[in-house]
């Protein structure tokens, strides 16, 4: 499979585990690969995951595809929900990243999944930003924290300078919702 034909296309991955996602990808080379995660092999990144060769059991581009969520199968994928589910260092990626579109999708699955993201938010700021310790307890939890404090900062940063307006309208919107729910 020539992954670097996927560069910067939105595609359809299935992981040899049967998982699928969707999202754009950008192509890593074996030698960035080996540089930068000690690994001899060509990867795709969908932001904030990366696919190494032998972790993909297929990829197909979505380019020509056009439906009600253009590209997409959905409003939002299993790449949004992971996002949720690994807690705000994750989503920080994905509104970091350049892409609206997964913006929007991220946004849209946070609005849907509401109450399980606040049912998990604790106040404040990650320890690690200001200069607390970080201890390690569950090495196999795969489950992240959502801290309402970075979480609200990164929709605020959204709503002021993100050109898109519907990034805007929904960033906005969600901070209205956590305003709301923790008054």
């Amino acid at each position: 499979m020539d992954l670097a034909f996927f560069d910067g296309k939105c595609v359809r991955i299935i992981t040899t585990f049967g998982e699928v996602f969707e999202g754009v990808v950008t192509y890593d080379n074996k030698e960035y690969c080996f540089h930068e995660y000690g690994r001899e092999q060509e990867a795709l990144h969908m932001v904030p995951i990366l696919f190494f060769d032998n972790d993909i059991a297929s990829v197909i581009s979505l380019e020509d595809v056009s439906g009600p969520f253009g590209h997409y199968s959905e409003k939002y994928g299993l790449l949004e929900r992971k996002c949720l589910e690994w807690g705000t260092d994750m989503m920080e990626e994905v509104f970091d990243s350049e892409d609206d579109i997964q913006k929007l999708r991220l946004l849209a699955c946070m609005n849907d999944h509401f109450q399980s993201l606040t049912d998990r938010a604790v106040p404040g700021m990650a320890p690690w930003r200001n200069g607390g310790i970080i201890e390690d307890t569950e090495v196999d939890n795969e489950v992240g924290p959502v801290y309402l404090g970075e979480l609200e900062k990164m929709l605020e940063t959204l709503v002021k300078y993100n050109e898109d307006e519907k990034v805007v309208k929904e960033a906005k919107d969600l901070l209205q919702r956590l305003a709301v729910n923790h008054s």
